[in-house]
């Protein structure tokens, strides 16, 4: 079966991870033949791909002129599958199929967290752009799909991320860290609040998407007097080195599908706080309910840290029991079957 994953750019972000990761299980795995089609530039996350994975890079420099299409069109009739990552990706890739009859079966990744909690339907989407096949990351998303877009075909791939070995454990800690790019729904500005609160030392990893949002953060500092204690960083690519340096990590974010850093922590044996919000909140809270908050009020975010008290028993052994590669490469490969036989 020859499987074409397709998105615009590798830059940093949780849905351009779960796209690195699973192409390179996929192909790790021998049961499919993978490769990648990216339109814009390569990315930061591009390098993290197995050099030996085929990747075409469709430098479209205008989506709406034709021959582009056509020559992108060429392409897509090669495969059995195309598994397309992002819905505004799909909707063009969705309408090539169309103008051009192609017949390959399209399938949309939906990555999307807010789809589930604000229910808008993006344009088109329930029309001609409508997707036969789709996979969410969370049952939200697929009771979002079926009921707001009537996509019964509809299936579920919890996110993964692969673990990382790391040798470098220091009794050192640098205080809490929160990792996630800045912008308001990621929520950064309340982390910053809590740590005020508490005296502790914070850490953001992340790159800059909301310039306005990012002066806030820097206002809020710089009006408490807390510049060295609240550090950037906004280079990083590859997280998990970094985690064994810190003793908490949180999760504030208003809305995740994932969320993914959740499993990052985890595979690094971080404890963390976290909002209760995506599908991962969803499996652990069953498991550990301690690391996990259903609101944004300072004092009760404090009062569960100090009673987390680092703990970190359990949390490898969670990492293995829900999120290893071969359980998670074998669900995408049954949905790919299910898919090439309907």
């Amino acid at each position: 079966m020859k499987i074409l994953q397709i998105i615009d750019r590798l830059e940093v972000g949780g849905a351009e991870r779960v796209f690195i990761d699973l192409t390179n299980l996929l192909y790790k795995s021998k049961k499919v033949e993978v490769s990648i089609l990216t339109f814009d530039n390569r990315g930061g996350l591009y390098k993290y791909l197995n050099p030996q994975i085929n990747k075409i890079d469709f430098k479209r420099k205008n989506k709406f002129n034709l021959f582009t299409a056509y020559k992108l069109s060429k392409i897509l009739r090669n495969y059995d599958i195309l598994h397309v990552h992002m819905i505004h990706v799909f909707k063009y890739v969705k309408f090539i199929c169309l103008i051009f009859n192609i017949k390959t079966k399209l399938v949309l990744q939906d990555h999307y967290g807010k789809n589930s909690t604000d229910k808008k339907i993006p344009k088109y989407l329930n029309t001609f752009l409508k997707p036969k096949y789709y996979i969410g990351v969370s049952e939200e998303l697929i009771d979002w799909a079926k009921e707001r877009l009537n996509v019964f075909n509809s299936y579920k791939l919890t996110n993964i991320v692969i673990k990382e070995k790391h040798l470098e454990i220091t009794n050192d800690k640098k205080g809490f860290v929160i990792v996630g790019n800045i912008k308001p729904i990621k929520n950064q500005l309340f982390a910053i609040q809590l740590v005020i609160l508490m005296n502790e030392e914070l850490t953001i990893v992340g790159k800059i998407q909301d310039y306005d949002y990012y002066n806030k953060l820097l206002a809020l500092i710089n009006k408490s007097n807390y510049k060295n204690k609240v550090h950037f960083i906004h280079d990083v690519n590859n997280v998990q080195p970094l985690l064994s340096q810190f003793k908490l990590g949180l999760m504030t974010s208003i809305s995740e599908s994932g969320p993914l850093v959740l499993i990052e922590y985890l595979a690094q044996n971080l404890p963390f706080l976290s909002y209760e919000t995506g599908e991962v909140s969803q499996n652990l809270k069953k498991e550990i309910p301690s690391f996990f908050i259903k609101n944004f009020i300072l004092n009760e975010w404090q009062e569960k840290i100090n009673l987390i008290n680092n703990k970190t028993e359990a949390l490898e052994e969670l990492y293995t029991k829900h999120y290893s590669e071969k359980k998670y490469t074998n669900e995408c490969l049954k949905i790919y079957q299910k898919i090439k036989n309907s």
